[in-house]
Order: C-alpha cells, then structure tokens, then sequence
C-alpha cells in the first residue's frame, strides 16, 4: 500500500527514517474512573492544532506531529494517568491541544452499562 502511494517502502523495515516530533506532552486524566465516551471531533481539531490536519485544502500536513491514545472507551484511568500523549513542535501548540484533549474524554466512576460490540450483526449473501 505504501508503495502504491507513492511511499519510501524502506521505511516498513525502518521506522526511524520516519520524521518525529521535539515534544512528547502526555495528557493526563483530571479524574479516576472509566472513559465512558470521546468527543472525536474535538479530537480532530486538535489534531489539526498540531498541524497534523488541514483547516483548508490548501494546508500541508506535518508527518511528524500527531496524538496517541492510550486510553479508549470502557477502559479503568486513575487520575494523572495519561489518556494520550501528544507529539508536537512547540510547547504552544501542545498547550492548546492538551486543553482540548482533556475536555474531550468524559470519565465516569461506573463503567459504562452499554455494551461495545463492533460487529452489530453479520449480512450473508441472499438475505434480506
């Protein structure tokens, strides 16, 4: 797939030829519980913050910047564990970023009582 994009397939074998960013700033969780829900929207823009997204077509993405999730729905957080970390160049960026971030996760003292399933229900062929 890389390949057929246009990719420097060494990279598969090499992931530091891979641009990186300065700073690394975890997110940390204002309070312990479980992650019952994302604003992923929110966590878009802040994407986009980082320069990791486009605003308008015209935009170039960085490569380099981005947000790892560490903590998803239904997962157990205490409070200061980190929900994601953020890979960025400047300290600005970060802070506006892990702002966002922390509003976007909704922590709740009870797990969730729904239940996750990704597959709702298989469709074979001929039914209907």
């Amino acid at each position: 797939m890389v390949e057929l994009q246009g990719g420097d397939v060494s990279v598969i074998d090499n992931p530091t030829q891979l641009p990186s960013a300065d700073h690394h700033v975890s997110v940390p969780s204002p309070a312990s519980g479980f992650v019952t829900a994302i604003a992923c929207e929110q966590v878009g823009t802040a994407c986009v913050i980082l320069g990791g997204g486009r605003e308008r077509k015209e935009d170039s993405v960085d490569p380099a910047v981005g947000i790892v999730v560490h903590k998803k729905i239904g997962d157990k957080v205490s409070v200061g564990e980190a929900l994601c970390t953020i890979q960025c160049h400047s300290d600005a960026q970060a802070a506006r970023a892990k702002t966002l971030l922390i509003e976007s996760y909704e922590i709740s003292p009870a797990a969730a009582a729904y239940n996750l399933n990704l597959i709702h229900r298989v469709i074979h062929k001929g039914a209907r």
